[in-house]
């Protein structure tokens, strides 16, 4: 008798799996149907922040509803990480995660989200290199001079970062260790004071992100090499940092994540639109403008990168003998 009851309640079981299926293609069909929420964890006016904006905007366009950018910095870019992982898992509340992200789970004790498992990847927005910069007036105009600058003097050398466990200071450890250096950090409160510390001449060199690019290009700042793989197309007479030291590279990177258990579907379609309005001419002129490159990874790529990139910083934060963050 039991058997007899279950097959007869085994339809109306696939019934409302297919109502399930139904009401989430409805959704993504849908959506948005209200204002989107772009969460920043980076202060106003920055390159990420100029990013986010010009993405709203076009999206805003491409949707016909307002995309809001909200900005949290804060706590190494975990505050606004940890909203939007405990936000409503429905595609209306995005994060502008960023490189640092992969970092930040290695430089704290205990953070209320992870990374990997309470964030869902929608999109890769950006890549974007470090510049190894040193003051105009200084004795190192070249990389191969820094380098032997460092093999000499060691720790009378000094280089600054925008902050302690930021790429820039990641990169500063990473020259130490392939030149057996002992560079001493000196970390800022941010871009613009580390930028400042070059101008008068305060540090020795700095791992600068690509918004440096207006003041070497105006002659305030020396160019030494880029962190890409490449040469970029702004900057073709500054050698890669790869050229001398094989496989050295830094990215800092941009995309959009949604709070896990968001319906595979409206992930697919908020990447299916930034895959198109990044083709804007306006965006594009941007991307290339500011060093940027467009390579747009789709949700499963993105989330094995996020996965590779926790790897990748592991070591060098163990190897900068940080101090984990209390919270």
């Amino acid at each position: 008798m039991q058997k007899i009851i279950h097959s007869q309640h085994r339809p109306w079981r696939w019934l409302a799996a297919l109502l399930i299926a139904c009401s989430v293609s409805a959704l993504a069909q849908k959506f948005p149907t209200h204002a989107v929420t772009i969460l920043n964890p980076y202060p106003a006016g920055g390159g990420a922040d100029n990013i986010a904006r010009m993405l709203a905007n076009h999206l805003s366009q491409e949707w016909g509803q307002a995309v809001i950018v909200e900005n949290r910095p804060g706590a190494g870019t975990t505050i606004a990480a940890a909203y939007v992982a405990k936000a409503k898992p429905d595609g209306y509340t995005l994060l502008l995660s960023s490189t640092q992200h992969a970092i930040a789970p290695l430089l704290f004790k205990k953070l209320p989200y992870d990374y990997l498992t309470h964030l869902s990847a929608v999109a890769t927005l950006s890549f974007s290199p470090f510049v190894l910069i040193t003051p105009m007036e200084s004795e190192f105009r070249t990389l191969d001079q820094l380098v032997m600058g460092l093999k000499q003097k060691g720790d009378k050398i000094n280089f600054g970062s925008s902050g302690l466990g930021g790429l820039p200071h990641l990169s500063g450890v990473r020259l130490n260790q392939v030149t057996g250096a002992q560079a001493r950090h000196i970390p800022y409160a941010g871009t613009a004071p580390a930028v400042n510390a070059i101008l008068n001449g305060s540090t020795d060199f700095l791992f600068a992100d690509n918004s440096i690019i207006p003041l070497i290009q105006s002659g305030k700042v020396r160019a030494l090499a880029v962190t890409s793989d490449k040469r970029t197309e702004s900057l073709m007479q500054t050698p890669t940092m790869a050229e001398t030291f094989a496989g050295f590279t830094a990215t800092v990177w941009t995309g959009l994540e949604a709070p896990a258990g968001t319906p595979r579907p409206v992930i697919d379609q908020i990447h299916a639109s930034v895959l198109k309005v990044l083709k804007e001419p306006a965006l594009v002129k941007f991307y290339k403008d500011s060093a940027r490159e467009m390579k747009i990874l789709n949700p499963d790529e993105f989330s094995q990168f996020k996965e590779s990139e926790v790897k990748t910083y592991e070591k060098l934060v163990q190897d900068a003998k940080l101090n984990l963050i209390e919270n």
